[in-house]
């Protein structure tokens, strides 16, 4: 039996974008946040704070989920967000997810007693994202 949930897409690039559009037709009531100059969608809602953050039963961050700063990884969002503030309007409770988290990113979580499941370590992912990188560099040094 299909669940419809409470989605928040965090951050990201226009993956997250496609992503948030693709669960919001599925039925879920979905939301997000730091993905200010994404296209607006029907039936997702764009969040300009963390206020019902809460509430939500998943989480999906971003690939990569922090910046090189340690903020969140949203090169569609206006200014920088500390993960703290998103990590500190989260309960353990919550499925939360991401792609390449990085060691500090995941201790930090740990402090607000959270685990993020890292869906780039699922292999068909892994691997369906190497093909078309491989694919590019082959194009670039051969054409």
């Amino acid at each position: 039996m299909k669940r419809e949930g409470t989605i928040w897409v965090l951050g990201g690039d226009l993956r997250q974008e496609k992503l948030a559009a693709l669960l919001s037709e599925e039925g879920h009531s979905v939301h997000t946040y730091a993905l200010d100059q994404a296209a607006p969608y029907e039936g997702v809602t764009a969040e300009t704070a963390l206020e019902g953050l809460h509430r939500a039963d998943c989480v999906i961050l971003p690939l990569p989920v922090a910046s090189a700063s340690g903020m969140l990884h949203a090169p569609l969002g206006s200014g920088e967000r500390p993960l703290t503030d998103i990590f500190s309007s989260l309960s353990p409770a919550q499925f939360v997810c991401g792609g390449m988290v990085g060691e500090e990113t995941a201790e930090l979580a740990g402090e607000y007693g959270l685990t993020i499941h890292d869906y780039f370590r699922r292999e068909e992912l892994a691997v369906a994202n190497a093909v078309p990188a491989a694919l590019a560099v082959w194009a670039w040094e051969y054409a």
